[in-house]
This record gives C-alpha cells, sequence and structure tokens, in this order.
C-alpha cells in the first residue's frame, strides 16, 4: 500500500474509532458516561494528528499552502 492510502486508511480507522467512543460516551440525548470522556478525547486527538498528517502529506505532495488546500473544497 503506498502511503497516501496508508494514510487516509489511518484516517478512516481514527474517525471509526471516534466515533465508538463518542457513541459510548454519549449513548442518546439525555445520558452522558463521563467515564468514557478520557477515551474519547484520546481518540479525537488520534483523529486529528492522523488528519494532519494526511494534510500535511497532500500539501508537500502536491506545493500546496494549507490555506490553498482548504480553498479547493469551496465551489
Amino acid at each position: 500500500m503506498d502511503e497516501a492510502k496508508a494514510l487516509v486508511e489511518d484516517v478512516r480507522h481514527a474517525a471509526r474509532r471516534h466515533h465508538r467512543t463518542w457513541e459510548a460516551m454519549i449513548p442518546d440525548a439525555f445520558t452522558i458516561d463521563l467515564a468514557i470522556e478520557a477515551a474519547e478525547e484520546a481518540a479525537y486527538a488520534d483523529m486529528a494528528a492522523a488528519k494532519a498528517r494526511l494534510r500535511d502529506h497532500i500539501c508537500a505532495t502536491y506545493g500546496l499552502t494549507i490555506r490553498e488546500l482548504s480553498s479547493l473544497a469551496l465551489p
């Protein structure tokens, strides 16, 4: 697997992990399990780090700034 695909898979894996911890922490509109909070925060931080690695790779590969990359998402 090439580096870009591995980075994308890392983001997807981290996002799934964060989703699971979020759902465990807030299973419904009336419940918050604060015992899960540290795991959810760690999962969120891992997801943010994975996204940053992918973003840095894309910027380095294509010679873009983060601002230029983000402008591509706009119509």
